[in-house]
């Protein structure tokens, strides 16, 4: 189990806020499950799937170990 603003500082490493917006929720109550919306200028010129493995990136630890069993990632490209 894993805190939500534990996933939320994961993620800000790789998404800081000068370019980038995260929102980190836990779906269930469980904290294992949860869903990332992130609005990131990074995503330019990348298709969705690069996308999402640039989000998985900096949780892929926490993935391999259980921590987070689950994610729902939603992206966008910050204008």
């Amino acid at each position: 189990m894993i805190q939500p603003e534990e996933v939320y500082a994961m993620l800000q490493t790789a998404f800081p806020p000068s370019d980038s917006e995260v929102n980190v929720e836990d779906l269930k109550g469980t904290l294992d499950h949860f869903q990332i919306f992130i609005i990131s200028k990074q995503f330019q010129n990348k298709s969705r799937i690069e996308q999402h493995r640039m989000v998985q990136a900096p949780l892929q630890a926490a993935l391999n170990d259980g921590r987070i069993h689950a994610v729902q990632i939603k992206t966008a490209v910050l204008p």
